[in-house]
């Protein structure tokens, strides 16, 4: 038989031994708890920064359409042969407003698209609004619209990857 002291002492333990499983129980518990918020907390921001980023393609792309429209009379299926009375210069202030938003959104893409754009271009431009290049403002403004129009189809596959990611993942 045990004397009281022994007894006493091994409930303690027991009682003890039985509080610290149940405190990892409800510590694992809490645990999965908090790694389940994380993996939310985590997937709601990789969310955010998408739609962040479609937000941005969707301007750009707003962008791209306005310089086109500038730069329409110049292409080749526009009327007149000759560009007398336009404004090359405002329209070439559409086309330089989307290389500086483009290089704004550098970051959404992945591949240099943007850096590629505007190394085609910025020539092209310079020559456009150069006054000894005024013989060649059309073909020169047709080239144009049609890097515009290439990197446009650029931005609408870019936007249309990343809506479709939202979707899947919504």
């Amino acid at each position: 038989m045990m004397d009281a002291p022994t007894f006493w002492g091994l409930v303690i333990t027991v009682i003890g031994t039985g509080a610290s499983i149940w405190g990892a129980a409800i510590s694992l518990k809490q645990a999965k708890a908090a790694k389940t918020s994380a993996d939310e907390a985590s997937r709601v921001q990789g969310q955010l920064i998408n739609q962040r980023k479609t937000s941005e393609l969707a301007e750009l792309k707003v962008h791209c359409e306005k310089a086109i429209k500038c730069m329409e009379k110049y292409g080749p299926s526009s009327a007149s042969t000759s560009v007398r009375g336009v404004r090359s210069k405002s329209d070439a202030d559409e086309v330089q407003n989307l290389i500086l938003e483009a290089n704004k959104s550098k970051g959404v893409f992945l591949k240099g698209e943007v850096d590629v754009f505007v190394l085609k271009v910025t020539p092209l431009l310079e020559k456009f609004v150069d006054p000894l290049q005024a013989d060649n403002i059309k073909l020169n403004g047709q080239t144009i619209l049609m890097e515009v129009s290439s990197f446009l189809s650029v931005v609408k596959a870019s936007l249309d990857s990343k809506r479709e990611h939202v979707e899947t993942r919504a």
